[in-house]
């Protein structure tokens, strides 16, 4: 059992304050793991010019190299946080639209369920695992000379 302190007061109230105090600090880092941010970037890729829009900035070189395209051109670009199970829309060009649902993850990794869709017709549905702060490029639908690419990030 503590015993008193210096001035005669007990030691352990302090001790569970302090206890408390950092099991409260600690259920913050849990509950922002309940959320995620997704971004999601539409880059048009052509073979119309060789120009690279200089708002890809750090990507520019993963296009070159993932992509057979001479250029690259952000035309939209949204964020959504959401929390586990929940679902968010992306309106993207030509109306298509992409549904992203989290899903529950450990750690510092982010799932997410994607569907890909033009009107009423499903064209990709998939799971994306990655890391926080990571990103998934992908590449397919039609759009104009060239094609969309989708850039999918998750904080």
């Amino acid at each position: 059992m503590p015993g008193p302190d210096s001035r005669g007061r007990a030691v352990a109230p302090a001790l569970s304050f302090t206890l408390l105090l950092l099991l409260l600090v600690a259920a913050v880092p849990s509950e922002a793991a309940d959320t995620v941010a997704v971004d999601v970037g539409a880059v048009y890729a052509s073979n119309e010019g060789t120009s690279i829009d200089p708002a890809l900035g750090t990507i520019r070189g993963k296009l070159r190299s993932m992509f057979n395209y001479t250029s690259y051109r952000m035309l939209d670009r949204k964020r959504r946080t959401l929390s586990v199970g929940e679902a968010g829309e992306f309106e993207l060009p030509d109306r298509r639209t992409m549904r992203a649902t989290s899903l529950p993850a450990q750690g510092d990794k982010v799932r997410l369920s994607i569907q890909i869709s033009e009107g009423p017709k499903n064209l990709l549905t998939t799971t994306l695992g990655l890391r926080r702060g990571g990103m998934v490029l992908v590449g397919g639908p039609a759009h104009k000379a060239g094609v969309l690419i989708l850039i999918i990030s998750a904080e």
